[in-house]
């Protein structure tokens, strides 16, 4: 076998051969790629380095549309639209198959004091009137503040919200370890993949190494680093901070969104309030600006926040794409290693549409959607 990545030892003494796919990368979407796959059929074997939901999954806020969704490219729209419709029977079948809820709540999303309104009406003439547009009383009445402060230009889109993804993380997760389809392997961390003849055989590490015909690498923004040497992939880190207030009586109604920040209700009444967007590599400490950026946007959409308790600030990385355009099919030259990774800041609202995207190319059915966006680059 010829490694095709690293130059790591490994024993053979853990070793295993009982997979039709191995996962590498234990985020959502590598866990949701790994629970479609396991639905689809597969022996699945998910392997990460660390603990399962960790890195990007579970410091991300878990709002379901792209944060303005007439910003992005029209690939993006269509991942959305596949996606969307699943999140209901997903969080349902989750939380039934595991104990573990993952607060889906559909309490609607608002844009206000949107700078280019007539861009978002143009996009919404096109997309179904996905955006409603609402004089400033109606927003604040949707959102249930009680303040005079204008929202206009505001957009409502009803029938989404946002999920609590830590939670969300700790179901795949646990629904993997359940299912006798499924082996999850964590502390694991892959230093080569293992080929011969030009097909993939599977994953090394200085602990041993997983077999299967075919690898799918989901590893948010390592994959870039993991796949260097093979595919040049332009996939980078970019660092969000968050803050979670805590007050002890509901505040906020809905998902709001202005001048590139966001409030998020959950169920609890805390609210999570996000988010920058930094170049730091893969540096993710918490500063004192982002703190007091997060807190004085968050302070303008929601003054009743003023004397509220901030419990926790943290930081996350997005694995940042052009365009954020996800990267998702098969590795040219290496037949069986397939790529799920590059989904910027929009990783767990896509994640159903890609890993249905990641099933076709692996079981050579037609997608749903139009893969050619989101192929990988050629192999050099």
């Amino acid at each position: 076998m010829q490694m095709l990545f690293g130059h790591g030892t490994y024993r053979d003494e853990r070793c295993v051969k009982a997979s039709d796919v191995i996962v590498v990368g234990g985020g959502i979407n590598g866990m949701m790629s790994a629970c479609k796959l396991v639905q689809d059929g597969f022996q699945v074997t998910l392997v990460e380095r660390g603990q399962c939901a960790r890195e990007a999954s579970w410091a991300g806020g878990g709002i379901l549309i792209p944060l303005y969704p007439w910003r992005y490219a029209d690939p993006i729209a269509r991942l959305d639209a596949l996606a969307a419709p699943q999140w209901t029977d997903l969080a349902n079948m989750l939380a039934s198959a595991t104990g573990i809820d993952p607060q889906y709540t559909p309490h609607g999303i608002m844009h206000a004091r949107v700078e280019d309104d007539q861009n978002a009406r143009a996009w919404s003439a096109r997309h179904n009137d996905m955006l409603t547009s609402l004089g400033s009383s109606q927003a604040h009445t949707c959102l249930g503040q009680l303040t005079t402060t204008s929202l206009e230009p505001a957009f409502w889109i009803s029938g989404r919200g946002s999920i609590r993804t830590p939670r969300l993380g700790q179901a795949l997760r646990q629904w993997l370890m359940d299912h006798p389809h499924a082996t999850l392997v964590e502390h694991f961390e892959v230093t080569s993949l293992l080929s011969a003849g030009g097909r993939i055989q599977g994953v090394a590490g200085s602990q041993g190494r997983y077999l299967a015909p075919r690898v799918v690498m989901a590893g948010g923004p390592w994959t870039r680093e993991l796949m260097a040497r093979h595919v040049s992939l332009p996939i980078t880190p970019v660092r969000g901070q968050m803050l979670l207030f805590r007050p002890e009586r509901p505040l906020l109604r809905a998902v709001m969104l202005m001048n590139g920040f966001y409030l998020i209700p959950r169920q609890d009444h805390h609210i999570l309030a996000g988010s920058t967007f930094e170049n730091a590599g893969f540096d993710r400490t918490t500063t004192v600006e982002g703190y007091a950026q997060i807190h004085a946007k968050a302070l303008e959409m929601l003054p009743a926040l003023k004397d509220i308790e901030v419990t926790h600030h943290w930081a996350g990385l997005r694995p940042g794409s052009p365009g954020s355009v996800p990267f998702v099919g098969a590795v040219n030259d290496v037949e069986g290693l397939y790529v799920n990774a590059g989904h910027g800041g929009n990783g767990v609202v896509l994640s159903p549409a890609t890993a249905d995207l990641l099933c076709a190319h692996i079981k050579g059915t037609t997608p749903s959607v139009d893969p050619a966006p989101y192929t990988l680059p050629d192999s050099g």
